[in-house]
Protein backbone atom coordinates (compact mmCIF):
# COMPACT_ATOMS: atom_id res chain seq x y z
CA UNK A 1 0.00 0.00 0.00
CA UNK A 2 1.03 3.61 -0.67
CA UNK A 3 -0.04 6.59 0.67
CA UNK A 4 -0.20 9.49 -1.17
CA UNK A 5 2.18 11.83 0.81
CA UNK A 6 5.80 11.18 -0.10
CA UNK A 7 8.62 12.54 2.23
CA UNK A 8 10.51 11.75 -0.70
CA UNK A 9 8.94 13.58 -3.16
CA UNK A 10 8.03 16.64 -1.19
CA UNK A 11 12.18 16.75 -0.74
CA UNK A 12 12.36 16.65 -4.59
CA UNK A 13 10.18 19.18 -5.14
CA UNK A 14 11.75 21.24 -2.22
CA UNK A 15 15.31 20.46 -3.92
CA UNK A 16 13.52 22.59 -7.17
CA UNK A 17 11.96 25.12 -5.40
CA UNK A 18 14.73 27.73 -6.73
CA UNK A 19 14.47 31.36 -8.36
CA UNK A 20 15.59 31.28 -12.19
CA UNK A 21 19.23 32.11 -12.44
CA UNK A 22 21.94 32.67 -15.56
CA UNK A 23 23.02 28.95 -16.03
CA UNK A 24 23.89 27.95 -19.42
CA UNK A 25 21.57 26.20 -21.24
CA UNK A 26 24.16 23.99 -23.61
CA UNK A 27 21.68 22.50 -25.97
CA UNK A 28 19.53 25.46 -26.66
CA UNK A 29 21.97 28.40 -25.27
CA UNK A 30 18.80 29.76 -22.78
CA UNK A 31 19.05 30.45 -19.48
CA UNK A 32 18.36 27.57 -16.97
CA UNK A 33 17.38 27.22 -13.56
CA UNK A 34 19.33 27.55 -11.06
CA UNK A 35 19.59 23.83 -9.06
CA UNK A 36 18.77 22.17 -12.53
CA UNK A 37 20.76 20.08 -14.34
CA UNK A 38 21.84 21.19 -17.84
CA UNK A 39 19.15 19.77 -20.84
CA UNK A 40 23.01 18.03 -22.39
CA UNK A 41 22.33 15.06 -24.67
CA UNK A 42 24.87 12.67 -24.43
CA UNK A 43 24.07 9.87 -26.35
CA UNK A 44 23.71 9.05 -30.32
CA UNK A 45 20.89 10.20 -32.25
CA UNK A 46 21.14 7.11 -33.79
CA UNK A 47 19.29 5.75 -31.17
CA UNK A 48 16.44 8.12 -31.51
CA UNK A 49 12.90 7.51 -33.01
CA UNK A 50 12.30 10.62 -34.11
CA UNK A 51 14.16 13.04 -35.59
CA UNK A 52 15.72 16.02 -33.68
CA UNK A 53 15.89 14.02 -30.67
CA UNK A 54 18.07 15.38 -27.57
CA UNK A 55 19.04 11.70 -25.84
CA UNK A 56 20.17 10.45 -22.68
CA UNK A 57 19.82 13.83 -20.83
CA UNK A 58 20.65 12.99 -17.18
CA UNK A 59 17.63 14.25 -14.74
CA UNK A 60 19.05 12.12 -12.01
CA UNK A 61 21.22 9.40 -10.06
CA UNK A 62 24.77 10.63 -10.11
CA UNK A 63 27.83 11.41 -12.82
CA UNK A 64 28.79 7.51 -12.19
CA UNK A 65 25.34 5.71 -11.82
CA UNK A 66 22.75 8.59 -13.78
CA UNK A 67 19.68 8.41 -14.47
CA UNK A 68 18.47 9.86 -17.51
CA UNK A 69 15.61 10.73 -20.11
CA UNK A 70 15.16 11.02 -24.52
CA UNK A 71 12.96 13.68 -25.67
CA UNK A 72 12.11 15.01 -28.73
CA UNK A 73 11.35 18.65 -29.45
CA UNK A 74 10.10 20.01 -32.19
CA UNK A 75 11.78 22.32 -34.99
CA UNK A 76 9.71 25.38 -34.06
CA UNK A 77 8.95 27.94 -31.24
CA UNK A 78 4.83 26.42 -30.91
CA UNK A 79 3.88 25.73 -27.43
CA UNK A 80 2.99 22.50 -27.02
CA UNK A 81 2.15 19.52 -25.04
CA UNK A 82 4.11 16.68 -23.41
CA UNK A 83 3.36 13.27 -23.43
CA UNK A 84 5.91 11.53 -21.47
CA UNK A 85 5.88 7.59 -22.45
CA UNK A 86 6.56 5.35 -19.92
CA UNK A 87 7.57 1.78 -20.29
CA UNK A 88 7.04 -1.09 -18.24
CA UNK A 89 9.18 -4.13 -17.33
CA UNK A 90 12.26 -4.37 -15.33
CA UNK A 91 14.75 -2.87 -16.86
CA UNK A 92 13.76 0.81 -16.77
CA UNK A 93 17.13 2.15 -16.94
CA UNK A 94 18.89 2.66 -20.35
CA UNK A 95 16.71 1.27 -22.81
CA UNK A 96 13.65 3.80 -22.60
CA UNK A 97 12.65 2.68 -26.17
CA UNK A 98 11.40 -1.06 -25.70
CA UNK A 99 8.06 -1.39 -26.05
CA UNK A 100 7.14 1.78 -26.54
CA UNK A 101 7.82 2.69 -30.20
CA UNK A 102 4.47 3.25 -31.42
CA UNK A 103 3.27 5.07 -28.75
CA UNK A 104 6.60 7.64 -29.27
CA UNK A 105 5.51 8.01 -32.76
CA UNK A 106 1.83 8.57 -32.13
CA UNK A 107 2.09 11.49 -30.02
CA UNK A 108 5.40 12.57 -31.82
CA UNK A 109 3.56 12.75 -35.32
CA UNK A 110 0.52 14.27 -33.27
CA UNK A 111 2.81 17.66 -32.42
CA UNK A 112 3.08 16.85 -28.78
CA UNK A 113 6.54 17.10 -26.95
CA UNK A 114 7.42 13.37 -26.14
CA UNK A 115 9.66 12.23 -23.54
CA UNK A 116 11.03 8.95 -22.27
CA UNK A 117 12.68 8.34 -19.43
CA UNK A 118 14.47 5.93 -16.98
CA UNK A 119 12.99 5.07 -13.16
CA UNK A 120 14.12 3.08 -10.71
CA UNK A 121 11.78 -0.30 -11.07
CA UNK A 122 10.14 -2.36 -8.77
CA UNK A 123 10.32 0.12 -5.88
CA UNK A 124 6.99 2.18 -6.77
CA UNK A 125 7.87 4.84 -4.40
CA UNK A 126 11.46 4.82 -5.58
CA UNK A 127 9.76 5.16 -9.45
CA UNK A 128 7.52 8.07 -8.66
CA UNK A 129 10.17 10.54 -7.28
CA UNK A 130 12.23 9.40 -10.71
CA UNK A 131 9.07 10.78 -12.70
CA UNK A 132 8.95 13.79 -10.53
CA UNK A 133 12.37 14.70 -11.24
CA UNK A 134 11.68 14.04 -14.51
CA UNK A 135 9.06 16.17 -14.89
CA UNK A 136 10.29 18.84 -13.06
CA UNK A 137 13.09 18.43 -15.48
CA UNK A 138 10.86 18.81 -18.45
CA UNK A 139 7.50 21.44 -17.52
CA UNK A 140 9.85 23.11 -14.92
CA UNK A 141 13.76 23.46 -15.84
CA UNK A 142 13.57 23.48 -19.06
CA UNK A 143 10.09 24.28 -20.38
CA UNK A 144 10.82 27.30 -22.37
CA UNK A 145 13.66 25.93 -24.17
CA UNK A 146 11.69 22.41 -24.82
CA UNK A 147 8.27 24.99 -25.81
CA UNK A 148 6.28 22.92 -23.52
CA UNK A 149 2.93 23.73 -21.84
CA UNK A 150 3.64 22.43 -18.29
CA UNK A 151 -0.02 22.72 -17.45
CA UNK A 152 -0.47 20.14 -20.64
CA UNK A 153 1.51 16.69 -19.16
CA UNK A 154 0.17 13.67 -20.67
CA UNK A 155 1.50 10.44 -18.41
CA UNK A 156 1.16 7.80 -21.40
CA UNK A 157 2.07 4.14 -19.29
CA UNK A 158 2.42 1.02 -20.39
CA UNK A 159 2.47 -2.49 -18.51
CA UNK A 160 3.88 -1.96 -15.18
CA UNK A 161 4.37 1.46 -15.26
CA UNK A 162 0.68 2.41 -14.82
CA UNK A 163 0.48 2.24 -11.13
CA UNK A 164 3.79 4.75 -10.94
CA UNK A 165 1.91 7.00 -13.44
CA UNK A 166 -1.33 6.87 -11.21
CA UNK A 167 0.70 7.71 -7.64
CA UNK A 168 2.50 10.51 -9.12
CA UNK A 169 -0.70 12.35 -10.95
CA UNK A 170 -2.40 11.85 -7.54
CA UNK A 171 0.57 13.11 -5.46
CA UNK A 172 0.93 15.93 -7.78
CA UNK A 173 -2.58 17.39 -7.57
CA UNK A 174 -2.43 16.87 -4.10
CA UNK A 175 0.58 19.05 -3.80
CA UNK A 176 -1.07 21.56 -5.89
CA UNK A 177 -4.14 21.54 -3.93
CA UNK A 178 -2.09 22.65 -1.11
CA UNK A 179 -0.53 25.33 -3.21
CA UNK A 180 3.05 24.07 -2.94
CA UNK A 181 5.12 26.13 -5.36
CA UNK A 182 7.97 23.45 -6.04
CA UNK A 183 5.80 20.81 -7.41
CA UNK A 184 5.28 20.28 -11.04
CA UNK A 185 2.15 20.92 -12.35
CA UNK A 186 -0.41 17.53 -12.47
CA UNK A 187 -0.44 15.95 -15.66
CA UNK A 188 -3.67 17.02 -17.49
CA UNK A 189 -4.49 13.61 -18.56
CA UNK A 190 -3.10 9.91 -17.82
CA UNK A 191 -3.52 7.23 -20.26
CA UNK A 192 -3.02 3.46 -19.44
CA UNK A 193 -2.53 1.17 -22.69
CA UNK A 194 -2.31 -2.63 -21.51
CA UNK A 195 -1.50 -2.03 -17.90
CA UNK A 196 -0.91 -3.51 -15.17
CA UNK A 197 -2.88 -2.61 -11.57
CA UNK A 198 -1.31 -3.47 -8.84
CA UNK A 199 -0.96 -1.18 -5.69
CA UNK A 200 -2.09 1.75 -8.64
CA UNK A 201 -4.11 4.20 -6.94
CA UNK A 202 -7.09 5.47 -7.69
CA UNK A 203 -7.44 7.70 -10.72
CA UNK A 204 -7.12 11.18 -9.55
CA UNK A 205 -7.02 13.43 -12.78
CA UNK A 206 -8.52 12.40 -15.92
CA UNK A 207 -8.08 8.98 -16.97
CA UNK A 208 -8.37 6.78 -20.19
CA UNK A 209 -7.72 3.05 -19.62
CA UNK A 210 -7.11 1.41 -23.19
CA UNK A 211 -7.11 -2.06 -22.75
CA UNK A 212 -7.15 -5.58 -24.13
CA UNK A 213 -10.63 -7.47 -24.54
CA UNK A 214 -8.06 -10.51 -24.99
CA UNK A 215 -6.17 -10.01 -22.33
CA UNK A 216 -5.11 -13.38 -20.16
CA UNK A 217 -2.44 -11.58 -18.38
CA UNK A 218 -5.14 -8.57 -16.80
CA UNK A 219 -8.56 -9.06 -17.24
CA UNK A 220 -10.35 -6.30 -18.26
CA UNK A 221 -12.45 -6.15 -15.32
CA UNK A 222 -9.55 -4.96 -13.18
CA UNK A 223 -9.35 -1.93 -15.46
CA UNK A 224 -12.94 -1.36 -14.87
CA UNK A 225 -12.65 -1.68 -10.72
CA UNK A 226 -9.82 0.61 -10.82
CA UNK A 227 -11.94 3.21 -12.49
CA UNK A 228 -14.94 2.54 -10.39
CA UNK A 229 -13.08 3.78 -7.54
CA UNK A 230 -11.67 6.90 -9.58
CA UNK A 231 -11.90 10.53 -7.92
CA UNK A 232 -11.61 12.14 -10.93
CA UNK A 233 -13.19 10.87 -14.77
CA UNK A 234 -12.11 7.76 -15.78
CA UNK A 235 -13.07 5.61 -18.84
CA UNK A 236 -12.07 1.86 -20.26
CA UNK A 237 -12.14 1.67 -23.98
CA UNK A 238 -11.75 -2.02 -24.51
CA UNK A 239 -9.96 -3.08 -28.06
CA UNK A 240 -11.65 -6.51 -29.25
CA UNK A 241 -9.18 -9.32 -29.11
CA UNK A 242 -6.51 -7.62 -28.06
CA UNK A 243 -3.34 -9.59 -26.04
CA UNK A 244 -2.13 -7.87 -23.19
CA UNK A 245 1.13 -5.69 -24.27
CA UNK A 246 0.04 -3.22 -26.55
CA UNK A 247 3.34 -3.60 -29.27
CA UNK A 248 1.46 -6.60 -30.18
CA UNK A 249 -1.57 -5.39 -30.76
CA UNK A 250 -2.79 -6.06 -34.71
CA UNK A 251 -3.40 -3.17 -37.07
CA UNK A 252 -6.55 -3.90 -37.19
CA UNK A 253 -6.69 -3.08 -33.43
CA UNK A 254 -4.63 0.31 -34.21
CA UNK A 255 -8.32 2.06 -33.72
CA UNK A 256 -7.70 3.14 -30.53
CA UNK A 257 -4.96 5.89 -31.55
CA UNK A 258 -6.85 8.44 -33.63
CA UNK A 259 -9.61 7.86 -30.54
CA UNK A 260 -7.39 8.33 -27.86
CA UNK A 261 -5.52 11.58 -29.43
CA UNK A 262 -9.08 13.38 -29.89
CA UNK A 263 -10.08 11.82 -26.36
CA UNK A 264 -7.44 14.41 -24.81
CA UNK A 265 -8.31 17.47 -26.77
CA UNK A 266 -10.49 17.95 -23.84
CA UNK A 267 -7.62 17.97 -21.66
CA UNK A 268 -4.64 19.57 -23.80
CA UNK A 269 -6.98 21.63 -26.39
CA UNK A 270 -5.53 22.18 -30.20
CA UNK A 271 -2.17 20.86 -30.43
CA UNK A 272 0.16 22.32 -33.32
CA UNK A 273 1.61 20.40 -36.35
CA UNK A 274 4.47 18.51 -35.51
CA UNK A 275 7.57 20.73 -36.90
CA UNK A 276 10.70 18.32 -38.00
CA UNK A 277 13.77 19.71 -39.11
CA UNK A 278 14.60 18.01 -42.45
CA UNK A 279 18.37 16.37 -42.44
CA UNK A 280 19.00 15.41 -46.01
CA UNK A 281 21.91 12.54 -46.33
CA UNK A 282 22.82 12.72 -42.41
CA UNK A 283 20.54 11.60 -39.53
CA UNK A 284 17.50 10.37 -39.05
CA UNK A 285 14.80 10.09 -41.77
CA UNK A 286 11.41 8.37 -41.83
CA UNK A 287 9.21 6.94 -44.24
CA UNK A 288 10.71 6.62 -47.07
CA UNK A 289 8.72 4.99 -49.41
CA UNK A 290 10.51 1.74 -51.03
CA UNK A 291 7.17 0.01 -52.20
CA UNK A 292 4.19 2.85 -53.51
CA UNK A 293 2.23 -0.11 -54.61
CA UNK A 294 2.41 -1.29 -51.41
CA UNK A 295 2.43 1.21 -48.92
CA UNK A 296 5.61 -0.03 -47.71
CA UNK A 297 8.61 2.73 -45.93
CA UNK A 298 11.30 2.50 -44.25
CA UNK A 299 13.15 4.24 -41.39
CA UNK A 300 16.66 5.18 -42.04
CA UNK A 301 19.76 6.76 -39.96
CA UNK A 302 23.13 7.53 -41.61
CA UNK A 303 25.86 8.92 -39.55
CA UNK A 304 26.99 12.60 -40.19
CA UNK A 305 30.83 10.88 -40.71
CA UNK A 306 32.19 10.85 -44.49
CA UNK A 307 30.28 7.90 -46.21
CA UNK A 308 29.49 5.60 -47.96
CA UNK A 309 28.67 3.69 -44.45
CA UNK A 310 28.51 -0.16 -43.57
CA UNK A 311 24.24 -0.65 -42.58
CA UNK A 312 22.18 -2.69 -40.95
CA UNK A 313 18.82 -3.46 -42.57
CA UNK A 314 16.78 -4.23 -39.72
CA UNK A 315 13.32 -6.80 -39.86
CA UNK A 316 10.74 -6.67 -37.27
CA UNK A 317 9.15 -9.38 -35.44
CA UNK A 318 5.81 -10.12 -34.27
CA UNK A 319 4.66 -13.24 -34.95
CA UNK A 320 4.29 -12.58 -38.92
CA UNK A 321 1.15 -10.21 -38.22
CA UNK A 322 2.04 -7.47 -35.27
CA UNK A 323 4.72 -4.38 -35.21
CA UNK A 324 6.50 -1.90 -37.20
CA UNK A 325 9.79 -0.29 -38.29
CA UNK A 326 9.81 0.94 -34.45
CA UNK A 327 8.56 -2.15 -32.79
CA UNK A 328 10.53 -5.05 -31.04
CA UNK A 329 14.00 -4.25 -32.58
CA UNK A 330 14.97 -0.90 -31.05
CA UNK A 331 17.57 -2.16 -29.37
CA UNK A 332 19.59 -2.71 -32.72
CA UNK A 333 19.33 1.09 -32.79
CA UNK A 334 21.61 2.54 -30.85
CA UNK A 335 23.85 -0.81 -31.20
CA UNK A 336 24.65 -0.23 -34.53
CA UNK A 337 24.82 3.76 -34.57
CA UNK A 338 27.51 3.20 -31.62
CA UNK A 339 29.73 0.78 -34.47
CA UNK A 340 29.43 3.83 -37.02
CA UNK A 341 27.13 2.09 -38.96
CA UNK A 342 23.98 3.07 -40.54
CA UNK A 343 20.93 1.31 -40.20
CA UNK A 344 17.48 1.00 -41.92
CA UNK A 345 14.15 -0.33 -40.27
CA UNK A 346 11.54 -1.44 -42.87
CA UNK A 347 7.66 -2.15 -42.35
CA UNK A 348 6.38 -5.46 -44.70
CA UNK A 349 2.75 -6.61 -45.03
CA UNK A 350 1.38 -8.63 -42.67
CA UNK A 351 -0.86 -11.65 -42.15
CA UNK A 352 -3.42 -12.05 -42.29
CA UNK A 353 -3.49 -9.67 -45.32
CA UNK A 354 -0.69 -11.48 -46.92
CA UNK A 355 1.41 -15.00 -46.82
CA UNK A 356 4.79 -15.25 -45.89
CA UNK A 357 5.47 -15.05 -49.36
CA UNK A 358 4.97 -11.78 -49.77
CA UNK A 359 6.53 -11.15 -46.72
CA UNK A 360 9.78 -12.50 -48.02
CA UNK A 361 9.08 -10.39 -51.29
CA UNK A 362 8.78 -7.52 -49.41
CA UNK A 363 11.95 -8.08 -47.76
CA UNK A 364 14.24 -8.19 -51.32
CA UNK A 365 12.37 -5.40 -52.23
CA UNK A 366 13.60 -3.38 -49.33
CA UNK A 367 17.29 -4.89 -49.73
CA UNK A 368 16.46 -3.79 -53.52
CA UNK A 369 15.69 -0.17 -52.54
CA UNK A 370 18.65 0.27 -50.33
CA UNK A 371 21.47 -0.79 -52.83
CA UNK A 372 19.45 1.41 -55.94
CA UNK A 373 19.64 3.99 -53.71
CA UNK A 374 22.80 3.81 -51.64
CA UNK A 375 24.34 7.15 -52.77
CA UNK A 376 21.19 8.62 -51.68
CA UNK A 377 21.72 7.04 -48.85
CA UNK A 378 25.29 7.21 -48.46
CA UNK A 379 25.50 3.57 -47.77
CA UNK A 380 27.72 1.41 -49.45
CA UNK A 381 25.82 -1.84 -50.64
CA UNK A 382 28.75 -4.57 -50.33
CA UNK A 383 28.33 -3.79 -46.84
CA UNK A 384 24.88 -5.03 -45.36
CA UNK A 385 24.14 -7.01 -42.58
CA UNK A 386 20.31 -7.70 -42.87
CA UNK A 387 18.77 -8.47 -39.28
CA UNK A 388 15.61 -9.90 -37.58
CA UNK A 389 14.13 -11.76 -34.60
CA UNK A 390 11.86 -14.34 -33.88
CA UNK A 391 9.11 -14.32 -36.99
CA UNK A 392 11.40 -12.20 -38.97
CA UNK A 393 14.23 -14.19 -37.91
CA UNK A 394 12.60 -16.73 -39.93
CA UNK A 395 12.14 -14.16 -43.05
CA UNK A 396 15.94 -13.00 -43.12
CA UNK A 397 17.03 -16.53 -43.00
CA UNK A 398 14.93 -18.05 -45.88
CA UNK A 399 16.12 -14.74 -47.97
CA UNK A 400 19.73 -15.21 -47.27
CA UNK A 401 19.54 -18.23 -49.87
CA UNK A 402 18.85 -16.11 -52.60
CA UNK A 403 20.94 -13.29 -50.97
CA UNK A 404 24.40 -14.30 -51.69
CA UNK A 405 26.31 -10.80 -51.56
CA UNK A 406 24.97 -9.96 -48.12
CA UNK A 407 27.87 -9.05 -45.99
CA UNK A 408 26.21 -11.23 -42.86
CA UNK A 409 22.67 -11.92 -41.42
CA UNK A 410 21.64 -12.07 -37.91
CA UNK A 411 18.81 -13.70 -36.83
CA UNK A 412 17.81 -13.75 -33.25
CA UNK A 413 15.55 -16.78 -31.93
CA UNK A 414 14.33 -17.47 -35.29
CA UNK A 415 11.76 -19.96 -36.20
CA UNK A 416 13.78 -22.25 -38.76
CA UNK A 417 11.18 -24.90 -39.16
CA UNK A 418 7.52 -24.30 -40.27
CA UNK A 419 7.08 -28.12 -40.08
CA UNK A 420 7.50 -28.55 -36.65
CA UNK A 421 5.32 -25.79 -35.87
CA UNK A 422 2.51 -25.89 -38.42
CA UNK A 423 -0.20 -26.82 -35.72
CA UNK A 424 -3.72 -28.02 -36.96
CA UNK A 425 -4.48 -26.18 -40.57
CA UNK A 426 -8.57 -26.69 -39.15
CA UNK A 427 -7.65 -23.93 -36.43
CA UNK A 428 -7.15 -20.35 -37.51
CA UNK A 429 -4.18 -19.33 -35.68
CA UNK A 430 -2.03 -22.58 -36.68
CA UNK A 431 0.89 -21.44 -38.15
CA UNK A 432 0.03 -23.41 -41.18
CA UNK A 433 -3.00 -21.35 -41.65
CA UNK A 434 -1.82 -17.86 -40.63
CA UNK A 435 1.53 -18.13 -42.75
CA UNK A 436 0.21 -20.05 -45.67
CA UNK A 437 -3.46 -20.19 -45.58
CA UNK A 438 -2.93 -24.02 -45.47
CA UNK A 439 -6.29 -26.24 -44.32
CA UNK A 440 -4.84 -29.60 -44.17
CA UNK A 441 -1.19 -30.94 -44.41
CA UNK A 442 -0.97 -32.83 -47.06
CA UNK A 443 2.19 -33.05 -49.57
CA UNK A 444 2.16 -29.65 -51.09
CA UNK A 445 1.67 -28.22 -48.24
CA UNK A 446 4.37 -29.99 -46.27
CA UNK A 447 6.63 -29.08 -49.07
CA UNK A 448 5.77 -25.22 -48.43
CA UNK A 449 6.15 -25.57 -45.56
CA UNK A 450 9.92 -26.75 -46.22
CA UNK A 451 10.41 -24.72 -48.72
CA UNK A 452 10.02 -21.08 -46.72
CA UNK A 453 11.58 -23.29 -43.49
CA UNK A 454 15.66 -22.23 -43.10
CA UNK A 455 16.19 -25.75 -41.57
CA UNK A 456 15.70 -26.93 -44.51
CA UNK A 457 17.40 -25.06 -46.74
CA UNK A 458 20.79 -24.93 -45.24
CA UNK A 459 23.68 -25.24 -47.34
CA UNK A 460 27.27 -23.74 -47.74
CA UNK A 461 26.48 -20.80 -50.00
CA UNK A 462 24.54 -18.66 -47.68
CA UNK A 463 26.50 -15.29 -46.40
CA UNK A 464 27.65 -15.40 -42.94
CA UNK A 465 25.28 -15.98 -40.40
CA UNK A 466 25.01 -15.38 -36.65
CA UNK A 467 22.30 -16.77 -34.85
CA UNK A 468 21.28 -15.96 -30.87
CA UNK A 469 18.96 -16.96 -28.54
CA UNK A 470 18.02 -17.01 -25.03
CA UNK A 471 18.19 -20.25 -23.31
CA UNK A 472 14.96 -19.47 -21.69
CA UNK A 473 13.58 -19.19 -25.00
CA UNK A 474 11.55 -22.28 -26.39
CA UNK A 475 13.06 -21.20 -29.36
CA UNK A 476 16.45 -22.70 -28.09
CA UNK A 477 15.97 -26.23 -29.52
CA UNK A 478 15.30 -24.80 -33.28
CA UNK A 479 18.40 -22.64 -33.34
CA UNK A 480 20.20 -25.93 -32.16
CA UNK A 481 18.96 -28.09 -34.83
CA UNK A 482 19.14 -25.14 -37.49
CA UNK A 483 22.93 -24.02 -36.38
CA UNK A 484 23.72 -28.06 -36.44
CA UNK A 485 22.52 -28.71 -39.77
CA UNK A 486 24.41 -25.40 -41.15
CA UNK A 487 27.46 -26.50 -39.41
CA UNK A 488 27.11 -29.51 -41.22
CA UNK A 489 27.23 -28.12 -44.84
CA UNK A 490 30.36 -26.29 -43.45
CA UNK A 491 28.40 -22.25 -43.79
CA UNK A 492 29.64 -19.57 -41.92
CA UNK A 493 27.51 -19.28 -38.99
CA UNK A 494 28.19 -18.46 -35.47
CA UNK A 495 25.67 -19.41 -32.07
CA UNK A 496 25.07 -17.46 -29.56
CA UNK A 497 23.16 -18.39 -26.04
CA UNK A 498 22.35 -15.89 -23.23
CA UNK A 499 22.22 -17.90 -20.34
CA UNK A 500 18.61 -18.22 -19.09
CA UNK A 501 17.48 -15.27 -21.09
CA UNK A 502 13.60 -15.22 -22.21
CA UNK A 503 12.27 -14.30 -25.53
CA UNK A 504 12.58 -10.72 -27.04
CA UNK A 505 15.90 -8.56 -27.21
CA UNK A 506 13.97 -5.64 -25.25
CA UNK A 507 13.35 -8.39 -22.59
CA UNK A 508 17.37 -9.31 -22.73
CA UNK A 509 17.87 -5.54 -21.38
CA UNK A 510 16.52 -6.42 -18.25
CA UNK A 511 19.06 -7.99 -16.49
CA UNK A 512 22.94 -6.74 -16.83
CA UNK A 513 24.29 -10.55 -17.69
CA UNK A 514 21.89 -10.47 -20.13
CA UNK A 515 24.06 -7.92 -22.10
CA UNK A 516 26.25 -9.70 -23.30
CA UNK A 517 24.62 -9.85 -26.29
CA UNK A 518 25.58 -6.49 -27.44
CA UNK A 519 29.04 -7.27 -27.53
CA UNK A 520 29.00 -10.35 -29.45
CA UNK A 521 26.26 -9.19 -31.70
CA UNK A 522 28.29 -5.65 -32.18
CA UNK A 523 31.42 -7.23 -32.56
CA UNK A 524 30.36 -9.40 -35.08
CA UNK A 525 28.65 -7.29 -37.54
CA UNK A 526 31.63 -4.96 -37.15
CA UNK A 527 33.75 -7.54 -38.09
CA UNK A 528 31.83 -8.45 -41.70
CA UNK A 529 30.84 -4.82 -42.14
CA UNK A 530 34.54 -2.89 -41.31
CA UNK A 531 33.08 -0.76 -39.33
CA UNK A 532 34.72 1.23 -36.68
CA UNK A 533 33.70 3.02 -33.56
CA UNK A 534 33.02 7.00 -33.87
Amino acid sequence: MHTLRSTGLVAACLAGALAFGAAAHPASGQPAPNGCLPLTPTGTQGGALLPGGLMNVRFGGTERYPIALDVYPHADAATRPIAVVLRGGKGTIGQRSSYVGQLVELFGDAGYVVATIDYHAPSLDAASEDLTSALRMLTKCHAAALHVDQYKTVLVAEDSAAPMALLVAARLRELRLGRFAGAPAPPASVVVVGGRFTDAPAPAVPTRIIHGGADSEVPIAQARALCARATAGCDVVEVPGASHRVENWWPSQWGYKAALLSSLASQVGTVPPAARAASPGTGLRKRIVYDAANRLALDAWVPSTPGPHGAVVLVHGGGWEAGDRVTYIAPMLALAASKGLAWVSIDYRLTPDVTNREQVADVKAALQYVRTHAADLRIDPARLVLVGESASGQLVAHVAGSEPSLAGVVSFYGVYDLEAMAGDPANPRSLARRLFRITSLDAASVATLREYSPQHQARKTLPPMLLAVGTADRLAVQQRAYLARLTATGADVQGVEIDGAPHGMEAWHEEPAWRVWETKVGDWISARTGAKKP
